[in-house]
């Protein structure tokens, strides 16, 4: 259903979204732009993650957070549009990446946030293994971009 076409409610819901969530993952960005920034940080990684920011891949998942925290608060218009390409993304981030090995006794991986809890299979940058989270094992391939 093009965007064209959504309802007043259908917009409220992307609003309601936005400023509920603005708080805990920035302000600003459109549904839409969160949507393209998922897509952006899979691409990232399908080419090798670059190393030198190896410390930020936290905060660079947090785009899908985001997504996930919004679905529940969103219209069943709206998440069935853009359902099909959050799960192709989706899709390409599980192969892209491998579970990452558990760092301490008693941590139990979030299975609604399945995404937090893999690394890159490829890496491109500074080949220094002690550069890498310990949770990052085995070590990813190094490519070269």
């Amino acid at each position: 259903m093009a965007q064209d076409h959504w309802q007043d409610e259908d917009h409220e819901s992307v609003r309601r979204a936005t400023r509920l969530l603005s708080a805990g993952h920035g302000e600003g960005p459109t549904l839409d732009e969160r949507v393209r920034r998922w897509e952006w940080f899979v691409s990232e990684v399908e080419e090798g993650f670059d190393t030198t920011w190896v410390w930020e891949y936290d905060q660079d998942i947090r785009c899908r957070d985001w997504l996930h925290d919004a679905w529940p608060i969103l219209t069943e218009r709206i998440r069935a549009h853009y359902q099909c390409e959050l799960d192709a993304l989706d899709d390409r981030f599980l192969a892209a990446t491998a579970p990452i090995r558990p760092h301490g006794a008693g941590v139990v991986a979030n299975p609604e946030r399945w995404w937090r809890h893999r690394y890159p299979q490829r890496v491109s940058g500074a080949r220094r293994e002690d550069h890498l989270p310990p949770t990052w094992s085995p070590t990813p391939a190094y490519v070269e971009l």
